[in-house]
């Protein structure tokens, strides 16, 4: 395992999450707003230094997913989509669910909208970095 390539992979695969979460919010983020509204939820405050942490974890977590299994799946764009689509029921499907479970007042369509509609971040994410790694 090349651990200079996967650091600058998970760098790489967290811009790519970075970039995806952009347009997320361009495209999902006043529905999200008046839902969190609607449902009684305190008003969103960012947390810039929490988000870029968590993004540069999960580009690292995809990063090394794909690396993790390319022995077994071979490398190539095939296993970057495995790695990424595993990713994301890990950390986004099964927190999803569990937000769903815990009735916080959010509509069930609207939860399950924000997952899917993440899912091809998460693909895009694992083909960047993948795209970058090299043994």
């Amino acid at each position: 395992m090349n651990y200079m390539r996967l650091a600058a992979s998970a760098v790489i695969s967290a811009v790519a999450l970075f970039a995806g979460e952009m347009a997320f919010i361009a495209l999902m983020g006043s529905r999200i707003m008046a839902a969190r509204q609607a449902a009684g939820l305190p008003e969103f405050v960012p947390q810039p230094l929490l988000s870029i942490l968590e993004t540069l974890l999960t580009g690292a977590f995809i990063a090394w997913l794909y690396v993790s299994v390319r022995p077994r799946y071979g490398t190539g764009p095939k296993t970057a989509v495995v790695a990424g689509v595993a990713a994301w029921g890990g950390l986004v499907l099964l927190s999803t669910i569990h937000m769903i479970g815990e009735g916080l007042g959010l509509p069930t369509s609207l939860l399950l909208t924000v997952a899917f509609v993440v899912l091809p971040v998460f693909i895009a994410a694992s083909l960047v970095g993948a795209w970058f790694y090299k043994e």
